[in-house]
This record gives structure tokens, sequence and C-alpha cells, in this order.
């Protein structure tokens, strides 16, 4: 069976992303497995990506470390499974090393769905969020971004912004098949400087496309005007506001609406405030 990889950052303080994943895993027909990285930058271990310093951490410290977090995720799982019934199989694993390998080696061996990040805190003891943007790189899964402190809930309204790239459509597909059972709206947004009747046209041949490959009707366009001076990620986040939107889907590649999700103040301060998730689909590997 399929499985969702959740990176967590402090199982002790994860408790709403693990309830999350694996509620989401359950409606998406996945098992679960958490993975947590220890990254130490003080362990003198020759390990692909350890980072090395002066100070030195033992393999006492490491072991005495696991065997805590051993504790909290045990907790965890045994508090998610009894507050959500028929959750699926939900297991855990923490290796020592650099997070971006470790979780790219676990998707290339295991049957991996998706991966899910968390756009949390800065505070973890081995780790931090800051490796987001290399994982999104480096793996070819799908990736869930889950803002902290959201609870789970079905979708209903999708947002897909796209800039009409050739893998959109089998991306689009992809999104379908996993959303299907829930029956949610999705609305491709194309965010343009132009809007005549050509990039008009262009979004009715592509919607009209993905209805008669997928047989999924809930699909609509939406072209819209860029704002000038406006960033492109701050439009996408008030038409996200203005649909109701439970979801922002992009694709890697279009890097536009990529690239300005993840950097700037602006564009970090927006994604924080939305507490929307992301679902970011990287390009049709051939």
């Amino acid at each position: 069976m399929k499985e969702l990889l959740v990176h967590i950052l402090e199982p002790a303080k994860a408790k709403l992303l693990i309830t999350y994943a694996a509620c989401l895993a359950k409606d998406l027909e996945l098992t679960v497995r958490y993975l947590l990285v220890q990254a130490p930058p003080h362990f003198p271990l020759d390990l692909p990506g350890s980072i090395r310093s002066s100070g030195k951490m033992t393999v006492r410290d490491i072991e005495n470390e696991k065997e805590k977090i051993k504790h909290h995720f045990e907790l965890q799982i045994e508090s998610a499974k009894a507050s959500e019934p028929g959750l699926p199989i939900l297991d855990y694993d923490i290796e020592v090393g650099n997070p971006p390998e470790v979780i790219y080696e676990y998707c290339e061996n295991r049957d991996v769905e998706a991966v899910m990040l968390s756009s949390s805190s800065k505070n973890a003891m081995f780790s931090d969020d800051e490796s987001n943007v290399e994982i999104i790189k480096k793996i070819n899964n799908p990736v869930w971004i889950i803002p902290e402190g959201i609870a789970y809930n079905p979708f209903s309204e999708i947002i897909y912004a796209t800039d009409y790239h050739q893998e959109d459509l089998p991306n689009m597909k992809q999104l379908i098949r996993m959303m299907s059972q829930f029956h949610a709206r999705i609305t491709a947004v194309h965010i343009t400087g132009d809007v005549d009747f050509e990039e008009k046209v262009k979004g009715e041949e592509f919607i009209t496309n993905i209805k008669e490959e997928t047989g999924y009707q809930m699909v609509s366009i939406k072209v819209l005007p860029s704002t000038k001076g406006e960033p492109l990620v701050e439009e996408l986040h008030n038409f996200a506001l203005m649909m109701n939107a439970d979801l922002i889907v992009l694709l890697r590649e279009n890097r536009g609406f990529f690239d300005r999700l993840f950097y700037g103040s602006r564009s970090e301060k927006i994604a924080k405030v939305t507490q929307l998730p992301v679902l970011i689909f990287n390009e049709e590997r051939k």
C-alpha cells in the first residue's frame, strides 16, 4: 500500500500535524510513515550530509535523544488513534543525516505517494524547516506543505495555479485522481499581464481537455489580470480568499508561482497568514 511520508521536526509539538496527516491519509487510502531526521550540528560521524563544527556530540547523546523521540512519537500516535477512529497504519522512523538526502532515499526506495512538510517552528533541536525548498527541489513526489496549527478538514474548493505549462495536464489529472472522493471544485487560475481573447481561448481549451480526459466536470478556469507592482503570490492569495479556497496547488516548474511563494519576506508573511495547505506537483517525469 502506498504511503504518505511525513517529515516531523519535533513530535512532542506536532500533535496537530500528526493527526492531520493521519486523517488525510485515511481519506486518500494511504498508510502513514512519520520521519524525524536527526541532523545534529556537532556530531562528528562520517555521514553523508553531516554538519561539522568544532563541538562534539557523542553516540550516547544521539541514542538518548532517540529514546526521547520514540517516547513522544508513541504518545502522539496513540493519541491520534484514540481521537480519530479508523485511521490507517501509522508508523515512524528516526534517522541521522541530512533531511533532504534521507527523504530522497526514502522516496526512491519505498512506495511513497507523497511527502508532507510543515511550515512551522524554527526551534527543533536537530533540524528546522529551512530545508523545505531543498527537499521540494530534490524529490520527484508531490509535496504537501501544512501550516502550523491547522486542523484537517476535507477539501471543497481547490485553486490550481497555471501558466499553461506543458505538464499541467498530467498533473491536473493526478490532482483529480487524488481529490475525486472529496467532490471538490477545482479552479485553474492563470495570472497574466495581457488578458485578451487569445488567453481566454487557451484557458477554455485547457479546461475542455481536462474534462474530456478525466470525466471530471467540476473544473473551471479563471484568467486574472496581474496588478502592476503586486507580488504574484499575493494576487493568488487574494483570489484564494475570495473563493474560500482550502487548498492551493502549484506545479514546481511554473517558476513564477513557485519561487514567489517561497522567497521574499512578503511571500513568507502571506504563506503564514493564509493558513492554507499547499500541494506542489513536480513536472511529469518521462
